[in-house]
Parts: structure tokens; sequence; C-alpha cells
């Protein structure tokens, strides 16, 4: 249930603050985690797309997975904002600090990954088939995606981010 307001302890409402909306309080949740799928789905996806293209030749696929790079910059914008806002919060010099600060330094070098191989597939983005060279980018570039969502994971599941021991 989304609540529209924060209710205090002592009673008193209040609006939320920006901050608190951005971490996804008024749904009860961390936000975050939520809006990382995307990316990572897209990602992944355009791998998949352009290695069918070197089986089954299909100028829609090459299309499509440009289209699936540039959707998940656009997702991974909610994804960083998000990121960022919890990472500011964290005691500087903290074990989870030092882990999310390695899960964001992945993930911006999966980006910058992507961001070359968009620039190496513009050009011929309607071929029937992906480029050897694309693919090689694309596969270390997910391959770092995945270590990266692995420490996120460290940070939820072994270091308790953003997860409550209560119903408070």
């Amino acid at each position: 249930m989304i609540r529209l307001r924060l209710r205090t302890s002592s009673g008193e409402e209040r609006p939320w603050t920006l901050r608190e909306i951005v971490q996804g309080h008024p749904l009860g949740h961390p936000s975050h985690p939520m809006f990382v799928h995307f990316p990572v789905a897209y990602y992944i996806a355009v791998l998949i797309f352009d290695l069918l293209t070197r089986l089954h030749p299909d100028s829609g696929l090459v299309f499509a997975g440009t289209l699936l790079v540039i959707g998940a910059f656009m997702g991974s914008a909610f994804a960083v904002t998000t990121g960022l806002v919890d990472w500011f919060q964290m005691v500087a010099g903290s074990k989870k600090r030092r882990k999310a600060m390695q899960h964001m330094l992945l993930q911006l070098s999966t980006f910058v990954l992507f961001v070359v191989a968009l620039a190496m597939r513009w050009g011929s983005r309607r071929a029937p088939r992906a480029a050897w060279s694309w693919i090689g980018v694309e596969a270390v570039a997910v391959a770092i995606l995945v270590v990266g969502q692995y420490l996120g994971g460290i940070l939820v599941y072994e270091m308790a981010m953003r997860v409550r021991t209560s119903r408070a």
C-alpha cells in the first residue's frame, strides 16, 4: 500500500521528503532494487539478440538490440539516482559503503562499455548480423555486470543494506 503521508512515532503527519520518496519509503520498501531489473535484463538481451544474429541473420534483431541499449540507458537513470541516494546515506568508510562503491564502479564500467558498443553498432544498426567486435565488448560488459549485481546482492542479503528487521 502506498502511504501518501508519513506518520511519525509521535502521531504527527507530514509530507514525505524528496529523499524519502526516491528511497521508496512511501512504498514501504527500497526503490533501487525495483529499478535495476530493466537495465540488467536489457543489457543481457542485447548480447543474446546479437549472438542470435550470428546463427540466423535478422536485421530486426540488430535494430532491436540497438533500441534495448538505449532503453537500458534510460532505465539506468532511475537505478543510478536511487542507488546514489542510498550510497550517500551510508556511513563514510564503512564496509557497506566500500562494497557499494565496488558495485557502483562495476555498474559504471558496464555502462561505459555499452556506450562503446552502441557507438560501434550505430552505423550498422540495420545490418543483418551483429559484428563480432560489438559482441565481444558486450560479452565483457555483461560479465562485469553480473559481478556487479553479485556485489549488490551481497549488500542486501549478507550485509542487510536497507533491509528492515522489524515492522516499525
